[in-house]
């Protein structure tokens, strides 16, 4: 019995771990694609984004501190390193258990548990490409802004990167916190899941067309 109880906990935890570390993720996600967005509103507000991101408020020089973007870039690098491995506990590693997902999902036609089955999907991809997006950004903070951002993302041929990684994190996240809203009785509140699901729709497209938007208003900062 104790020991039934120990991984009931256990399971609990990790559940717990994993909900709250992709909810954290996701809020970031949605303020970095708002804090990019700044290039929609000219260089000059992309610029004071960028600084005040660096704390220049604090500095005597008013150039502020680029390290602070490392330090962000490793611990979203960390939560997201954790989100993982608890995710991982979850996944269907072995050809049995995807050779009986695959056979569940023909016979009983269920969309949430299509939409848990891209989410896996999308995670692997970040998985790769994310680990990319930060190392780039962390090891050259100083470089973030309309002329740097732009030379690395067109320039350099990293929209490449970012564009897959955009729809994929993009995807991730908003099926993310709809099975966390699912999992914790937001649904009730909202009355049904369609509602839910047309919801989390609209946060994607709206996400993924500012993101989008906001790669393409980089392209003349380029040349």
């Amino acid at each position: 019995m104790a020991i039934k109880l120990t991984i009931k906990k256990w399971s609990a935890w990790l559940d717990l771990s994993q909900s709250v570390s992709g909810v954290i993720l996701a809020v970031f996600l949605w303020t970095h694609l708002v804090l990019v967005s700044s290039i929609l509103l000219g260089s000059d507000a992309m610029n004071w984004v960028a600084r005040t991101m660096e704390l220049s408020f604090l500095s005597d020089d008013g150039h502020g501190y680029p390290w602070v973007v490392t330090a962000i870039a490793m611990g979203i690098a960390a939560l997201a390193l954790v989100h993982v491995l608890v995710a991982l506990q979850k996944l269907p590693m072995s050809l049995r258990q995807q050779r009986a997902l695959r056979q569940q999902m023909q016979v009983i036609n269920h969309s949430d548990t299509r939409l848990w089955r891209w989410q896996a999907i999308t995670g692997v991809v970040i998985l790769l490409l994310l680990p990319v997006h930060l190392w780039l950004i962390g090891s050259a903070p100083e470089t973030i802004g309309p002329q740097g951002s732009a030379d690395r993302i067109w320039n350099q041929g990293v929209w490449m990167v970012y564009l897959p990684l955009l729809l994929t994190v993009e995807l991730h996240a908003a099926i993310g916190i709809y099975r966390v809203a699912l999992k914790w009785g937001a649904a009730r509140e909202l009355n049904s899941r369609n509602r839910l699901r047309k919801i989390k729709t609209i946060v994607s497209v709206l996400f993924v067309t500012v993101g989008i938007a906001s790669l393409l208003a980089f392209l003349p900062h380029a040349s």
